[in-house]
């Protein structure tokens, strides 16, 4: 197993029943384009390292999974001004610019969907997945504009389905949206795995759907969640093995 694996429950468990993946699109399968950002804020006159907004954006990341645990912002639209703020403020920013450039980042995303970078790593994990038999899905809480993003990016070719909050009308952590993924894998709620970076969001969702949440924590930041975890999505393989069925097809 590999060692960016962590507090998993037992292989056997997640894989034995386990059909179909979902997975969350931000910060799960596609990710803030750090790279625009550290070059518009030069452009600005402010040298930022990429490394630092990586930083940023996964401490931010948390600090929305806790939030949303108290339930301090209703939807995902009302957490985009406070995470970009603290994206910016925790990369290095001062605090009485951040708010200022927050508007700037929400205007870019609302032009062109800022989430909108996809790491080396994400295609040949959901292609491996779909070759070891496994259906793959998107359930996401966005804004109509995502099935354009990943036919651009060539991840929608790698997937079975995409459901959209704003096209379907239901939003996570609500079950409903889960069982519209269900449905469209035409499988069972115990058959279906959901990767996803918030728990109160992703994993309880999941669970309210019958659906085992696995929570993606690439800092090690979540350790009293009783659920599985992966610290990377590549390391979902370690804990889905081939179907038998697939490997008889193969044969």
């Amino acid at each position: 197993m590999s060692e960016n694996v962590f507090n998993v429950e037992s292989s056997t468990e997640l894989g034995g029943t386990i059909r179909a993946v979902f997975f969350d699109a931000g910060n799960t399968l596609t990710y803030l384009d750090v790279g625009w950002i550290a070059r518009r804020l030069r452009e600005d006159g402010w040298e930022m390292d990429e490394g630092a907004l990586l930083y940023g954006q996964n401490m931010a990341a948390y600090e929305a999974s806790r939030l949303a645990l108290l339930k301090k912002y209703p939807t995902d639209a009302d957490r985009l001004i406070p995470y970009f703020s603290r994206v910016l403020e925790l990369a290095g920013l001062p605090r009485d610019f951040v708010h200022e450039y927050s508007g700037v980042l929400l205007e870019e995303h609302r032009a062109n969907f800022l989430w909108r970078h996809v790491p080396d790593f994400v295609a040949p994990t959901l292609e491996e997945l779909r070759k070891r038999g496994y259906i793959t899905g998107v359930i996401s809480n966005s804004d109509g504009r995502l099935k354009p993003l990943l036919d651009s990016t060539g991840l929608s070719g790698l997937l079975e389905f995409v459901i959209d909050s704003a096209v379907v009308g239901v939003e996570k952590p609500d079950p409903e949206i889960f069982r519209i993924a269900i449905r469209a894998a035409e499988t069972d709620a115990h058959n279906c795995a959901y990767v996803g970076d918030i728990y109160a969001v992703d994993i309880e969702g999941a669970r309210r759907a019958g659906v085992c949440g696995v929570l993606l924590d690439p800092m090690y930041l979540h350790a009293e969640f009783a659920c599985a975890k992966i610290a990377r999505l590549s390391d979902i393989l370690s804990i889905l093995p081939p179907l038998e069925d697939a490997s008889d097809d193969a044969a």
